[in-house]
């Protein structure tokens, strides 16, 4: 696995966490979609991106809550808020120095408490995960 992906893919989900307690979405109603070759390969596109976004407002928040929140000025907080937010689990420190938990043991340091996100959420199934890629381990 591109440790690139897993990185990315991280930070979508911390970031996704971020923006559902400031835009007025829940973070069920807020989808990713990871622009990285998930396997290194000469052949494939060097890439790397993310995209946050909801299938449409309701009555839980208003698409321009969402899209507000993107704006320079206020998507620097965010990321900022989103990272900080990942230097700590509640399941800390068996989260941070996790082996592999979640399906097949894809995951180290990312559990319910701090970076898994509901299904409908993540198009990865909540597999290839580390906060440990993101903030650091205990030991670095």
């Amino acid at each position: 696995m591109n440790p690139i992906f897993v990185l990315l893919h991280t930070f979508t989900h911390c970031l996704i966490n971020a923006l559902a307690n400031d835009s007025g979405y829940s973070n069920a109603s807020i989808r990713e979609k990871i622009y990285c070759s998930k396997y290194f390969s000469d052949t494939a596109p060097k890439m790397a991106g993310i995209l946050i976004y909801t299938a449409s407002g309701d009555s839980e928040g208003s698409l321009g809550g969402l899209v507000r929140q993107g704006m320079p000025g206020r998507i620097e907080n965010i990321i900022y808020q989103a990272i900080n937010e990942a230097k700590w689990c509640a399941s800390d420190p068996v989260c941070i120095q996790s082996t592999g938990q979640g399906q097949d043991g894809c995951n180290l340091a990312a559990c319910h408490n701090c970076a898994l996100l509901p299904e409908t959420s993540c198009e990865n199934k909540n597999m290839y995960l580390d906060r440990g890629l993101m903030i650091g381990t205990l030991d670095d």
